[in-house]
């Protein structure tokens, strides 16, 4: 899940593409920034760590290019336990071959659990 945000009254932040009017994404390459169609080599940024929308109004006064946050689909950042369905970050998953499993899964389904 989105890290947890210092102040409890704030929401967790939220992975963001930047796009253009057009619909292309920010991505960047050896050659530096340019912009694509291709949404899988779109760059991703933190909306409130990276201060996307400060810096998404200070391109527009300085250089007049309209550029839009768009929320990045869970499903594209996370991995789902195949048991319980929750979304985790994936190094909190365990992948056994046939499926991935969360912690709490994973015990669960332990060999082991099943003994005692």
């Amino acid at each position: 899940m989105p890290r947890k945000s210092d102040k409890p009254s704030e929401p967790p932040d939220i992975k963001v593409f930047i796009r253009n009017a057009r619909g292309k994404y920010l991505a960047q390459d050896a050659n530096g920034l340019f912009l694509t169609e291709d949404r899988s080599v779109a760059m991703i940024f933190n909306y409130r760590a990276d201060r996307v929308p400060e810096q998404l109004e200070m391109i527009q006064k300085t250089h007049g290019i309209a550029l839009a946050a768009d929320p990045v689909p869970p499903e594209e950042i996370y991995e789902i336990c195949d048991r319980c369905k929750d979304l985790f970050m994936p190094f909190m998953t365990y992948f056994d071959g046939k499926q991935f499993l969360c912690a709490d899964c994973r015990r669960r389904a332990s060999p082991r659990s099943a003994k005692t």
